[in-house]
């Protein structure tokens, strides 16, 4: 069974251990890699030979926000490809208008809930 690569570009770290800690609890063939700065998540992705399926990005981040990191990531046909997920702490309705200028993007506003989080994960890895 093939590995599903995940990177998480967040710079709350009680949030990435969440997050990690959900994901483990999944019981799938998942390897994550997490990225407290965007900036740095941008080029390595951008020198990587192995490219994730998945990246989970907060909005809310230093050097490139969210928006400013999907805008150059969706610049570089290779990384076009990869499914991009909004994991951020702001309202859905003020993601939507975050992202609203970027297609194939896939929102969700970090739960409070341990299970509705991994419920969450769980739809979107499949």
């Amino acid at each position: 069974m093939k590995n599903t690569v995940i990177l998480l570009v967040d710079d709350d770290e009680d949030d990435c251990e969440l997050f990690i800690a959900a994901i483990a609890s999944l019981n799938k063939n998942i390897i994550t890699t997490i990225s407290n700065n965007s900036l740095e998540a941008l080029n390595n992705l951008k020198a990587a030979t192995v490219l994730p399926d998945f990246i989970f990005l907060d909005m809310q981040m230093p050097y490139l926000s969210g928006a400013e990191f999907i805008q150059q990531l969706r610049q570089i046909p290779e990384l076009n490809k990869i499914q991009l997920v909004v994991y951020s702490s702001h309202t859905h309705d003020t993601l939507k208008k975050l992202t609203n200028e970027f297609d194939s993007v896939q929102i969700f506003t970090k739960p409070n809930n341990f299970q509705e989080l991994v419920r969450t994960l769980d739809n979107i890895i499949g």
